[in-house]
């Protein structure tokens, strides 16, 4: 066998094994998702407004709404998911949310807005409202006047 055929080879099988160990992660994570939603227990309902469509969604304790909506299919813009970039505003219209890894300030925030990612629903009744990332800043940003 020639040096390039050997070469050839080993960087199928190589690659083979990767292939293998992409599938065995996806099949984890789609297990974990599976059973994460299997074991949703104490569940509240949530109402999100985005885009003239109305979506309803089961967040688990502890879940943030971000997760839990893009999980269901919803299409809402996110960035970072650690409340920083600011890319997932919305505004609370019913309801109560913890949101304390938000970077928002606390004006703002008693002014309703959130950002999904750090939003957890505190009890039934939460309906949210999709805001553009505009809408926010300019609270974020004017609100210290």
């Amino acid at each position: 066998m020639s040096a390039s055929v050997t070469a050839r080879s080993s960087a199928f099988v190589g690659a083979r094994a990767l292939v293998s160990k992409t599938r065995a992660t996806k099949f984890s994570r789609a297990a974990a998702r599976a059973s994460r939603t299997s074991l949703r227990v104490d569940a509240v309902a949530v109402e999100i407004r985005h885009e003239g469509k109305t979506y309803n969604v089961e967040v688990a304790d502890g879940d943030n709404i971000l997760d839990v909506a893009l999980d269901a299919g919803i299409d809402l813009r996110y960035d970072c998911k650690m409340g920083v970039c600011m890319m997932c505003p919305a505004k609370v219209v019913a309801g109560a949310i913890d949101q304390s890894g938000s970077m928002l300030s606390d004006d703002v925030e008693e002014k309703g807005y959130a950002l999904l990612c750090c939003a957890v629903p505190q009890g039934e009744g939460v309906v949210i409202q999709t805001v553009s990332e505009d809408e926010l800043l300019e609270e974020q940003l004017c609100s210290s006047d």
